[in-house]
């Protein structure tokens, strides 16, 4: 026979729950009239679209560093 606990759910603010909807992904910062996507993400800015692609490009960099390891 097995018992689970169950975990009393703790209050979750809004901003927690659906925080890519009230700001940008990368600076956290607020949208202004024109809201920027890349793979799915909403940005602010060009600045951070430029942000997001070098950060993906890194991670993909050493993904593959690691792969041919």
């Amino acid at each position: 026979m097995c018992v689970t606990s169950v975990l009393p759910e703790r209050g979750r603010s809004e901003s927690e729950c659906c925080s890519s909807v009230n700001g940008c992904a990368v600076c956290g910062g607020r949208f202004g009239l024109i809201r920027y996507y890349s793979w799915r993400t909403a940005l602010c800015s060009k600045k951070c679209v430029d942000r997001f692609r070098t950060r993906r490009e890194r991670d993909h960099r050493w993904l593959f560093r690691v792969q041919a390891a």
